[in-house]
């Protein structure tokens, strides 16, 4: 049996493939180590099979000021978009300074982190786009960074 998905399998659908973030229920997010983050939560957005069996997709996440995700990694790529707030992503030794408007790409082998400073007025809401896709709520979304240098 060919492992590939066959293109009826990968039809478009409503249900899974369109999202607003006024749709559904804010979720706690959880730490590599399945601790809750307080002041963070997320929203499932959308989902599809890629050709290849794998999953790319993209979620919610609203971060209340002075929050923080810790150091971690993923198992894929993925991307930032950030719709309101200002914030920092911290990768590669350094706080790169993120606003509403900004978009960053962030390889999955290279630890980081998100935080909000406690002195800002608005949460840092943002889309977190992957590939392969882990929702929000999955319990192994996020992994403990590797001791590894990246260059």
């Amino acid at each position: 049996m060919d492992l590939e998905l066959r293109i009826e399998d990968r039809s478009w659908d409503r249900e899974r493939h369109l999202r607003h973030i006024n749709e559904g229920a804010w979720l706690p997010m959880l730490d590599a180590d399945g601790k809750v983050l307080p002041g963070i939560v997320g929203k499932r957005g959308v989902e599809g099979d890629k050709k290849d069996s794998t999953k790319i997709g993209a979620d919610f996440v609203k971060m209340n000021p002075g929050t923080k995700f810790p150091l971690h990694e993923h198992e894929g790529e993925h991307e930032i978009f950030f719709i309101s707030g200002e914030g920092f992503v911290h990768i590669d030794g350094e706080n790169i300074p993120v606003r509403a408007g900004h978009v960053i790409h962030i390889p999955g082998e290279y630890p980081h982190g998100v935080w909000v400073s406690e002195n800002v007025s608005e949460p840092l809401i943002f889309v977190a786009a992957g590939h392969p896709h882990k929702h929000v709520d999955a319990a192994d979304r996020m992994q403990h960074p590797h001791a590894h240098r990246h260059r």
